[in-house]
């Protein structure tokens, strides 16, 4: 594994440079983890083997690396002093995103599609070339060349325009916090690729070291009291001269959508009103659903860094699967809609669902 973008990484728990462990010194540890002497963080025994792994200066905290994918989360990190052991627990919410991904997002149907795509996304035929197009226009707001391109929450870069993202770049830097997200983006990338198991809230890197990020379809999944350390900690890892771009959702901050999702809305509102009222009947606990939760355009503008609105989507899935169809004239008024955007990205981002916020620093 190359070793020269080891320079921009910093231990999660003391903030320390982080640096290769030399082969004598793995073979320490690991007779330490037979004598059960090396912990995790929260006291627990380590009973693995480690064949690679990084360590913080004061040589204290280590950070196992399996199958290319270096391991900083907190959580996971080993010592090898009990002293230093705290209790580390994640947020119930983070929890079950990890979970999700981990256990069904990031695998793929027989036909390729990633189990995340088939349940958010609009895989039809009539939708393609809008979405495709879509996709094109974050390249747009990004230096097209650099050394470090971040991809925060990466996931499996389940679809193949999101690689022109980090073309001209060195290195592509994918940090997720699930496991499998960042075993199949490797497939990808290979070794272009760096890969980072790691909490966006609390970016395992130095200030100043990457020359653009992007974040897609992320931060309204992070706790809503932590979505502005996130987009922070994206901001203090961004170069001078760099720029970055994060897609989020407005959801029901969305004036055009809440027009046009009113039916829809009151089905789904009065289905779950339905699941519930069953739920209680028979004693069922509800199953707790994916994390989500959309701030406001006013409330970013007061505690984020300056950025740009543009639009990167106006309408939402459930929008084009509930009114778009091949029969229904689909494709035409996806052209007509996103030729709007293209002449008002400003309003369209205002008003749609998909905003594209763009940072340069």
């Amino acid at each position: 594994m190359n070793q020269d973008w080891t320079s921009i990484l910093k231990c999660p728990v003391t903030g320390d440079s982080l640096k290769f462990v030399p082969e004598q010194d793995l073979n320490r540890i690991n007779q330490l983890c037979k004598e059960r002497l090396v912990w995790h963080i929260d006291g627990q025994p380590v009973n693995d083997i480690i064949t690679s792994a990084l360590v913080a200066e004061n040589g204290h905290y280590i950070y196992p690396i399996i199958n290319g994918i270096v391991v900083l989360l907190g959580n996971l990190t080993m010592i090898t002093d009990k002293t230093l052991a705290v209790a580390i627990e994640m947020d119930e919410d983070k929890s079950l995103v990890q979970k999700f991904y981990d256990e069904k997002g990031w695998f793929a149907d027989t036909e390729g599609n990633y189990e995340d795509a088939v349940i958010f996304e609009d895989l039809r035929e009539v939708s393609k070339d809008y979405i495709y197009k879509c996709h094109n226009r974050v390249s747009r707001y990004l230096n097209p060349s650099g050394t470090y391109m971040l991809d925060a929450a990466s996931g499996a870069i389940q679809f193949p325009q999101y690689l022109q993202y980090s073309e001209g770049y060195t290195y592509r830097v994918c940090v997720d916090f699930s496991f499998q997200a960042l075993a199949e983006a490797r497939k990808k990338l290979g070794n272009k690729g760096i890969y980072i198991l790691a909490d966006i809230t609390k970016m395992p890197f130095k200030d100043n070291v990457m020359d653009g990020f992007v974040s897609l379809n992320t931060i309204y999944h992070i706790p809503k009291d932590q979505q502005v350390t996130a987009v922070n900690e994206l901001y203090r890892v961004l170069s001078p001269g760099g720029k970055g771009a994060i897609i989020y959702d407005w959801y029901k901050h969305s004036p055009w959508m809440n027009f046009w999702m009113l039916p829809f809305r009151g089905i789904v509102f009065l289905k779950n009103r339905l699941l519930s009222l069953i739920g209680s009947i028979i004693n069922k606990k509800p199953q707790k659903r994916l994390y989500f939760y959309a701030h406001t355009n006013a409330f970013f503008r007061e505690n984020l860094p300056e950025y740009e609105l543009k639009v990167w989507r106006t309408i939402s899935v459930p929008f084009m699967r509930f009114y778009i169809h091949s029969w229904l004239f689909g494709k035409q008024i996806l052209d007509w809609i996103y030729r709007k955007e293209e002449a008002n990205p400003e309003l369209f981002g205002l008003k749609g669902e998909y905003p594209l916020l763009v940072f340069k620093k």
